[in-house]
């Protein structure tokens, strides 16, 4: 079964807004067995839209448009759809009653040019918004579904979730619905990952396939069928085998997060810690603190980001902060220590180095850093060099970061 998904809106061709909506829709059609081969982006230009509309019914059995069905002019997702398929349009009294009681939960009242979404392809039907005003509609072409939903995200997935998954199991009774599980792994390089699990790649049923992140690889095994006890089996048979290779490599599946399970580690040991931050600017205490529950195990987290401060509050040597700019071992590994011991916690961690674009020496370049981390027994540093924008290189640094004290915690060696 294969779909294709319109993206309706001359604000998306523009760059202004991202389509999160074709995104959403695609892995949910994924999951219960659809086969997303196209997705297409078109402006408010009915002649475009169209033709759009007449190109992907003929190709596709399942045709999803999102935008373009609100009051104004521009909206005309609703007459391009009726006009490929050579229909017109009629009033439909349920979707009006639907946006005439939307509108009273806001305290308005209806306007002339808020029945024009109360119209709806010939021989279509009405999709329920429970969430904004513009209903969504549906017609059967022979064998082939189209659906049209409003553009705000907000709206979208709740009609989809509750109407659109419904209406197209109703109407292919073949589907095989997609189950997977995703392995998230740090400390390894995408091709290091593929390297280990190259045999099982090639495996159709469960699938396997690397992706790559900021820092993180992400590993998804996936089983297609109808028989949802056979499919799991299949993933875990698969999972036990990744994991003989992979190891502790593998933090956590789906979307447990890193700093999570960092958590729950330093939680179940009963380990506290602090943070000291100068190129990351705060990024790792931040990610450390959106784990609810963080205060139980996170002391304190200081940017320590002028020079001056380094040497005042975590009282740094100057010779070492003079040193490439104090982006070196020393002011890690001091910076990891002061923080430790100024918070009282069992462990300190520490970042500091040259996110660009400007700075850097001959011998530690922009996108160098420094990552420390001091325990009661003694303390590690880790040098790392990913010269990038001067965001994705905060972001890979505060990744390292966590990848290095969750390496600690595991007790792999570096």
């Amino acid at each position: 079964m294969d779909a294709e998904i319109l993206s309706v809106g001359t604000e998306l061709l523009l760059g202004e807004i991202s389509d999160t909506n074709a995104q959403y829709i695609s892995s949910r059609l994924r999951d219960i067995g659809v086969n997303v081969y196209r997705r297409l982006t078109v402006g408010d230009n009915p002649k475009r839209l169209t033709s759009a509309f007449q190109e992907s019914i003929e190709r596709a059995d399942i045709v999803l448009s999102t935008g373009g069905l609100g009051p104004t002019d521009d909206d005309v997702t609703a007459q391009c759809l009726a006009t490929a398929l050579g229909r017109g349009l009629v009033f439909s009294e349920e979707a009006w009653g639907s946006i005439e009681s939307s509108l009273r939960r806001r305290n308005r009242v209806p306007s002339p040019s808020d029945r024009k979404q109360a119209y709806i392809i010939d021989g279509g039907f009405f999709i329920p918004n429970a969430v904004g005003t513009a209903p969504g509609q549906g017609v059967v072409i022979d064998s082939k579904l189209a659906i049209l939903l409003p553009g705000p995200p907000f709206e979208m997935k709740p009609m989809f979730e509750d109407h659109v998954i419904t209406l197209i199991r109703q109407k292919y009774h073949d589907l095989e619905p997609i189950k997977y599980l995703n392995l998230n792994i740090v400390g390894l390089p995408e091709a290091k990952v593929a390297e280990a699990v190259s045999d099982l790649m090639k495996s159709d049923n469960p699938s396997v396939a690397p992706y790559t992140g900021i820092g993180q690889v992400r590993l998804r095994i996936a089983a297609r069928g109808r028989d949802e006890n056979e499919q799991t089996a299949m993933i875990a048979n698969m999972e036990k085998e990744v994991r003989k290779r992979l190891g502790r490599y593998i933090y956590g599946t789906n979307d447990e997060t890193l700093e999570e399970v960092i958590g729950r580690m330093l939680s179940r040991r009963g380990l506290t810690l602090a943070v000291a931050e100068s190129v990351t600017g705060g990024l790792v205490s931040y990610r450390v603190t959106e784990v609810p529950g963080s205060s139980k195990y996170f002391k304190m987290g200081m940017i320590a980001y002028d020079p001056g401060v380094k040497a005042s509050n975590l009282g740094i040597p100057f010779e070492f902060i003079n040193e490439n700019q104090a982006v070196n071992e020393e002011v890690a590994k001091g910076m990891a220590q002061s923080i430790r011991l100024l918070a009282g916690a069992d462990l300190g961690l520490s970042t500091t180095g040259f996110a660009g674009p400007d700075g850097g020496t001959e011998s530690e370049p922009v996108g160098t850093v420094y990552i420390g981390l001091d325990h009661k027994q003694g303390n590690l540093v880790e040098r790392i060099l990913y010269p990038s924008t001067r965001s994705r290189t905060r972001s890979y640094a505060a990744q390292q970061a966590l990848r290095v004290l969750y390496r600690f915690l595991v007790g792999l060696a570096e």
